[in-house]
């Protein structure tokens, strides 16, 4: 595991915070008091952030802004995950219909990452506790609706991964979740539930990382909140007349190599679903899924049978 970079996160840490109202000033000391450390340790980096455009000072009220050295850095990362340009419109529409929160994860290592969080326009709904930018350790108990889709050696990645968040042999995993990922390509999406002592899950993500926290204190607080969940998260044959704790509902947008591109989910319902309901969102979501899969000129790898899994 890397090691933590303290002035690392308070890039981080600073650039959110004046991200989050960016058009008022934070003076030194407010900078000083958000990271947690004197001004006379952060002072080094604001100058050398100024320096570099990524900050402007105001002659004035000596108050710190975002740069306009950052413009051309976030038009960089928009058009590198183009595809959630293309997804928003469908995102949108997925959200609106459900009344859930429709999120989209793209795959970074070994993490799911929160590239668009879009809500209802009814209603605010939950997200777990998540916000874009969000990075999620894809291990199991959560995951599975992409690794329905991997290859042997993801696969066996994901079980090893699975092994150490849940202290469970990864044979006992692989057993236990080839007939869930086996139904999930057959139907064309995941679902995740909580038991109803798990449903604080998202109050937790949010007190453990408090407001406007970023970097590595929000990793370990989604960290945190892995351990409130129990291994049987992931559902493999729904029984639509029973009542669900829905953590999410997902399925997965494909590039045009038949690989993963984005990963459309709908979460935190606010009360148990039947799971009827669950089958009825779950066919949404595979259906908003193909549409981005389509807008991509993507190719949806064939669906396995029972036939192929036992060979």
């Amino acid at each position: 595991m890397a090691r933590n970079s303290p002035q690392t996160d308070r890039i981080v840490m600073l650039t959110e915070l004046l991200a989050s109202d960016p058009t008022t000033g934070r003076s030194l000391a407010d900078i000083a008091r958000h990271l947690g450390v004197a001004t006379a340790t952060c002072y080094p980096m604001v100058v050398a952030l100024t320096e570099a455009g990524w900050l402007v000072r105001h002659p004035i009220r000596k108050t710190y802004q975002l740069g306009p050295a950052l413009v051309p850095i976030g038009q960089a990362a928009s058009r590198a995950i183009d595809v959630v340009d293309l997804s928003r419109t469908v995102m949108q529409e997925l959200a609106d219909t459900s009344e859930l929160a429709c999120l989209g994860f793209i795959r970074s290592g070994a993490d799911l990452v929160v590239a668009e969080a879009i809500q209802p326009i009814s209603k605010r709904s939950g997200t777990l506790g998540l916000r874009i930018g969000d990075n999620v350790l894809m291990a199991p108990p959560l995951g599975a609706g992409l690794a329905a889709w991997f290859d042997e050696d993801d696969l066996h990645e994901w079980f090893l991964l699975g092994k150490e968040a849940l202290d469970t042999e990864a044979t006992l995993l692989r057993s236990e979740y080839e007939p869930i990922l086996m139904a999930i390509r057959e139907r064309g999406f995941a679902v995740e539930c909580l038991r109803q002592q798990e449903r604080s899950i998202s109050d937790a993500v949010t007190e453990m990382r408090g407001p406007g926290v970023g970097g590595q204190r929000a990793a370990l607080a989604l960290r945190e909140a892995r351990r409130l969940l129990s291994a049987d998260v992931a559902v493999g044959t729904l029984d639509l007349d029973a009542n669900y704790q829905l953590l999410s509902v997902n399925a997965v947008a494909f590039a045009q190599d038949s690989t993963p591109a984005l990963i459309l989910c709908l979460v935190d319902a606010p009360s148990p679903l039947t799971g009827e309901r669950i089958a009825e969102l779950g066919k949404l979501v595979r259906e908003a899924a193909d549409r981005v899969t389509t807008l991509m000129h993507g190719r949806t790898p064939r669906p396995l049978t029972s036939a192929d899994g036992a060979t």
